[in-house]
């Protein structure tokens, strides 16, 4: 990154104006410009830190409120002139400290009896990728696991739980958690239909966790409480931590969740390196996937346990051997239209990209041509309202809402298209315009109520019972449970939704509806391209996603430089 970027606010937001007069009373002489205002901003678009040029650096570091790294100051600024809020700076050396902890020396593990438990779990054809990983997680405590929809993360994930359950030689207590209320209930589906399956005995599926939950519930970490009821000095009680969805954690909530870890336990992070960052600070899973490099020794462990292994990669530093990268979809097709145009878009070619969508040879990737768009979106849902409007069961609602979901960039364009076909919705008698509930109101929860039992990212659907309307929630096990409109925290309708909250979800037809003043990138519209299981296509002007695909937004952080060349 270059010593000289600069992040300019486009105003002066009132955190950074109280910053600036707090800084003046406690040293007077304090001359700095906009420099606390660009922090700020940097902060708020996800960047850690932010690179200062040679002039600024010479001018803060005469200032007490300016310290080295470690000194007790409110600002850092480190020797490549990274200029932090103190707390970031903590937090990244707290994270980097204990995943240097975790990735320390490899454990001891018989090489004949993991290949004949990997044989076992691992037989399917072209699993040697996830063979490959499992048995990594068998030797490292720390494992980062990242690739693409399709790729069989979760499937692998399974698989290792079991392996190391059969390997320990006592019971294993592990534990499964992601950002969302939405990833941690699809997680818990996930394994638990896969774990009856497995071939291993009774004993070792029982010490396979059940359900997963939020990682901020995990960690005891409620609204208003500053210090999570899990941390160094009361760890959390198990041997194996499963985070999913790691790209969507930011750096504080990642160095709380390490913290926590007690000594000896294992931690895996699943993810795909490729979406989105997190929506606050950091790129906890970009940073750590920066660099991918394996031991020679650790390569030809995994030749004797697994007959493969991957390339050695980089020179190794101290994250070597901790990060495994899943390249083959299971998902999609070598021919998927949707798979191809997601290749495309990862390797920023954006003339290729605009040649597939225009290419009817490509059915199944294209550009939304309509010319009223808001009632072909009002099309697309007929099935779910007919369905949400008859009183059939949630899990007909559920299927029939999955087959569609309109995707934008920002919250302001959600709304739009939200209000706009509540309007239609009027204009033909199916909603009341003096409320805001009717049958078939989707609605997307975007705050955790744990005495309600629902969670950020939860999506209910609005039914009518003969006491009143009702929002009906998935549940564990395939149930649903009902509540009442009001009883339910933040909340919006979600006949669209933005890309960011869209993670962690799949839908058989997604539309991707581009901004039209820019601020897209290449991750934002591959993101919303592997949401699609069918068919995707693009609402919007040629060069506003060219320009997208050819935007990369890396975030300014230390933290890879802090695990060594």
């Amino acid at each position: 990154m270059s010593e000289h970027a600069m992040i300019v606010p486009r105003e002066s937001p009132p955190l950074a104006r109280q910053l600036e007069k707090l800084f003046l009373r406690l040293d007077p002489a304090w001359d700095q410009g906009d420099t606390i205002a660009q922090l700020v901003a940097a902060n708020a678009e996800g960047h850690v830190c932010l690179p200062q040029t040679a002039a600024s650096r010479a001018r803060l570091v005469r200032s007490p409120l300016v310290g080295p790294p470690g000194a007790y100051a409110p600002l850092i600024l480190d020797a490549q002139g990274r200029l932090y809020f103190a707390r970031h700076w903590h937090d990244e050396a707290q994270l980097a400290a204990g995943l240097s902890r975790l990735a320390g020396e490899p454990d001891i593990v018989d090489a004949g009896l993991a290949r004949v438990w990997l044989a076992r779990l691992f037989s399917a054809p072209g699993s040697d990728e996830q063979k490959q990983a499992a048995a990594l997680a068998c030797r490292q405590r720390f494992l980062v696991i990242s690739g693409g929809p399709g790729t069989g993360k979760t499937t692998t994930v399974v698989r290792l739980l079991a392996l190391l359950a059969v390997l320990s030689p006592r019971p294993l207590v592990m534990a499964m958690a992601a950002p969302t209320g939405k990833a941690a209930a699809r997680l818990s589906d996930s394994v638990r239909a896969a774990r009856e399956h497995l071939p291993v005995d009774e004993s070792v599926q029982q010490q396979l966790p059940q359900t997963a939950q939020t990682l901020h519930r995990l960690l005891g970490l409620r609204p208003g409480v500053f210090a999570p009821r899990h941390h160094a000095g009361n760890p959390l009680p198990l041997d194996v931590l499963l985070i999913d969805e790691a790209s969507m954690i930011d750096l504080n909530l990642m160095a709380r969740a390490v913290d926590a870890l007690p000594p000896g336990a294992r931690l895996i992070l699943l993810g795909d390196r490729d979406q989105l960052s997190s929506v606050d600070a950091g790129d906890v899973l970009g940073d750590l996937c920066q660099r991918v490099s394996y031991r020679p020794e650790t390569l030809a462990w995994l030749h004797e346990a697994c007959g493969s292994a991957p390339q050695a990669g980089a020179a190794p530093n101290r994250l070597a051997d901790c990060v495994a990268l899943l390249s083959r979809s299971h998902r999609f097709a070598a021919d998927s239209d949707i798979g191809e145009l997601a290749r495309r878009v990862n390797a920023r070619a954006a003339e290729a990209v605009l040649d597939l969508l225009d290419d009817e040879a490509h059915p199944d990737a294209g550009w939304c041509r309509d010319d009223d768009f808001a009632a072909a979106l009002l099309a697309k849902r007929e099935a779910y309202l007919t369905a949400a409007q008859a009183g059939e069961a949630p899990e007909a609602l559920a299927r029939h809402f999955a087959g569609f979901m309109l995707l934008a960039a920002e919250r302001r364009q959600v709304d739009a298209v939200n209000a706009r076909i509540e309007s239609l919705l009027v204009e033909r008698g199916s909603k009341d315009a003096a409320s805001q509930w009717y049958p078939g109101r989707p609605v997307l929860i975007t705050e955790n109520d744990y005495g309600v039992g629902v969670f950020n990212g939860d999506i209910g659907f609005t039914v009518a019972r003969g006491k009143g309307l009702r929002v009906v929630f998935p549940a564990a096990g395939g149930a649903w449970r009902e509540l009442a409109p009001g009883r339910l925290p933040a909340h919006q309708t979600v006949f669209a939704m933005t890309v960011h909250k869209s993670q962690g979800s799949e839908y058989e037809e997604v539309w991707l509806l581009l901004a039209q003043d820019g601020g897209l990138d290449r991750a934002l519209v591959y993101t919303a391209i592997t949401r699609a299981r069918q068919r995707f296509a693009v609402s919007g002007t040629r060069a506003a996603l060219a320009g997208a695909v050819a935007t990369e937004r890396p975030r300014y952080s230390g933290l890879a430089d802090r695990f060594g060349g």
